[in-house]
């Protein structure tokens, strides 16, 4: 965006909400944050759109807030992908040095790279990053960057990251609906990484747990790699589903329960205190304490923690995770929970908030784990380069007015251009 700030938008389509986020690159290099709506997510389970219909009108309804309390214009979007079906495969390919010079060029590289995209995978699938682990040269392994080097053999060891296609056409579809252009879609955690983790933790080993709604996203990283991708399919609605049976309370008693008293260790709630459930459509009100309500998350709690120490396990990096763990995503700030991850992991543990990254200008209302993918979805736009397809967000009076919804959301596309 020439003598202008460069302005990003992102849609975070998660089980419990749907975040729109604004933000612009500053002339220092910054993110600030423009404006944020979200709205309740009626339409996703675990991930994965289940009913089209109100995914749309929620996604309609965030974005004409953001844009009428913004005053800009959004036509392009990065939109975050997650859900049980996101996995992840290792694969290598190696090509012969022929260019007469002798010498590893970008092409070379991107040649390798791109062969990957042509690998088989299942039906109903597609590839949606391939990131590169490491290269050899002539037998010369845990090379990082070969360019420029002398040799006749390049091999390259990538990690592959596929999801159900039908998936990702139901996210192009809820946001072609609303008049907006996907510019990217951009797997949830390694959205939530750029926000929360630093580049030193990547270099000496950490894994960022982001635990949403309905899933749960692991991802590993090691000497600034990313090695290891994951999702469990449970998240903090089903600690709610469990207090709902396990107390005999309505789910959104469960929810505020969990919410406001909560706590993840039970040995460390108070048994002499209770919280009174008022009478409602004739039932009788209830007491329950502090510590049943504990016991009763700590379990699941601690299941969920055993499938990210599965999942650390078998990349055999554990003895390697410098850094630890960082735990993001709205079921982070469950209280106590670092302490739990940490006695069950034997690894150290922090609460990731997006705010402490040195790229980001943030107020102090949205610097919370449950933005950190949607903050993340900006930080990836913000380190592509400026291009004009990327530049059509600007202010609006700078366009012509449009009639109807094209006034608010500019042109439609056609999936079938978009590039992954």
């Amino acid at each position: 965006m020439t003598g202008r700030n460069k302005i990003i938008a992102a849609i975070d389509i998660g089980t419990t909400k749907i975040v729109a986020i604004l933000g612009e690159k500053n002339s220092e290099g910054k993110l600030r944050i423009l404006g944020m709506e979200k709205t309740v997510s009626k339409g996703v389970k675990r991930g994965v759109i289940h009913s089209i219909e109100d995914t749309i009108e929620a996604i309609r309804e965030v974005v004409e807030k953001l844009m009428a309390k913004s005053n800009k214009d959004i036509s392009r979007v990065y939109v975050g992908i997650a859900g049980q079906h996101i996995r992840s495969i290792k694969n290598r390919q190696f090509k012969y040095i022929q260019n007469g010079i002798g010498e590893i060029t970008k092409a070379d590289v991107d040649e390798i790279l791109n062969e990957n995209l042509r690998i088989p995978i299942e039906v109903g699938e597609q590839i949606l990053h391939v990131i590169p682990q490491d290269f050899v040269v002539d037998k010369e392994a845990g090379i990082r960057n070969p360019v420029g080097m002398a040799g006749r053999r390049l091999d390259g060891n990538f990690n592959i990251i596929i999801g159900r296609t039908a998936s990702a056409r139901n996210i192009e579809k809820c946001v072609k609906e609303v008049g907006l252009e996907i510019e990217e879609l951009v797997l949830e955690p390694l959205a939530s990484s750029l926000a929360v983790l630093t580049e030193e933790e990547k270099e000496a080993g950490v894994v960022l747990v982001d635990i949403g709604g309905g899933t749960t996203d692991i991802t590993v990283y090691f000497d600034g790699i990313l090695r290891h991708t994951a999702v469990i399919p449970f998240g903090g609605d089903i600690v709610t589903r469990d207090i709902k049976e396990g107390c005999s309370v309505l789910i959104k008693q469960a929810e505020a329960l969990k919410i406001q008293f909560g706590e993840a260790v039970a040995d460390m709630a108070a048994e002499e205190k209770v919280v009174t459930i008022p009478s409602v459509g004739g039932w009788d009100p209830k007491e329950i304490s502090f510590k049943t309500l504990a016991q009763i998350i700590q379990c699941r709690m601690e299941e969920i923690i055993d499938s990210v120490k599965f999942q650390i396990e078998i990349t055999g990096l554990h003895d390697k995770i410098g850094a630890g763990i960082v735990l993001t995503g709205g079921g982070a700030l469950l209280k106590n929970l670092d302490l739990l991850t940490q006695e069950q992991t034997g690894l150290d543990v922090r609460v990731g908030y997006p705010g402490t990254s040195d790229k980001i200008e943030l107020e102090e209302a949205l610097d919370l784990p449950i933005f950190s993918t949607g903050i993340g979805l900006l930080l990836q736009g913000m380190n592509k380069p400026d291009q004009e397809t990327q530049n059509r967000n600007s202010d609006k009076g700078n366009k012509p007015k449009k009639k109807g919804l094209q006034r608010f959301f500019g042109a439609l596309f056609d999936t079938d251009d978009m590039k992954m």
